[in-house]
């Protein structure tokens, strides 16, 4: 059963932990170069590497992919042998053949998307993926909803996730409603950023600043 979202919506709540999270990223933000580049294909192309794989993982395969390839028109023409060296230490073999999907019809289309309707049919551009390109690379609005979003989410608010939560309406919802109309960016980064060095599995409740907000840490210091 889903929570009642009215009882989710507290907007003091929501203003504290948005100021919390955008403070904490604006000292602990980190600089990958897929974050900083205005190659919208390398962009793209970074947030599918990044699926279900550690940033740090995906920093050396990134950096030679975007040597060798520095444009579409370049990635275009590549040895498919050639770029699924590049691509293997990433693993997830299906995901280096919807890279390669993604390159032949960018080529086709001729532009890059710019709105979520138009991405999600892209070989492998899911919704994750669509929202955080718009979110990081083209400057619209759209909440982050990953797995460790809704781990940290569910932590806060105190209600119990699986992995069908993230495509909940009610879960849409709240993620929604927290999400900052101004400064998204940086709020965004902050929950990949949080949820990868204090709110992990294994949480580190001794350097995060948000326990006095958290229902999950209460919780645990009550038992």
């Amino acid at each position: 059963m889903s929570p009642q979202i009215s009882e989710l919506l507290e907007d003091e709540k929501i203003r504290k932990i948005r100021k919390i999270l955008i403070d904490w990223e604006s000292t602990n933000y980190e600089e990958f170069p897929w974050r900083n580049t205005d190659n919208k294909f390398h962009a793209l192309v970074a947030e599918l590497m990044l699926q279900r794989t550690r940033a740090e993982q995906v920093l050396d395969v990134y950096t030679k992919f975007v040597v060798t390839y520095p444009d579409l028109e370049s990635a275009s023409h590549a040895n498919k042998d050639e770029m699924r060296d590049i691509l293997c230490p990433l693993g997830l073999n299906w995901r280096i053949e919807k890279i390669i999907s993604l390159i032949e019809t960018l080529v086709l289309l001729g532009i890059i998307p710019e709105n979520y309707d138009d991405l999600i049919k892209l070989p492998g551009v899911g919704d994750y993926i669509a929202s955080a390109y718009l979110s990081f690379h083209i400057g619209k609005c759209k909440p982050i909803i990953d797995s460790n979003a809704v781990r940290l989410w569910g932590r806060m608010y105190g209600f119990t996730t699986d992995p069908e939560t993230r495509r909940k309406k009610w879960f849409k919802e709240l993620v929604n409603k927290i999400t900052p109309d101004t400064d998204f960016k940086i709020f965004n980064y902050g929950v990949l950023d949080f949820t990868r060095k204090i709110c992990k599995p294994n949480p580190q409740h001794t350097d995060c600043p948000l326990t006095d907000l958290c229902v999950y840490h209460h919780t645990i210091a009550s038992s």
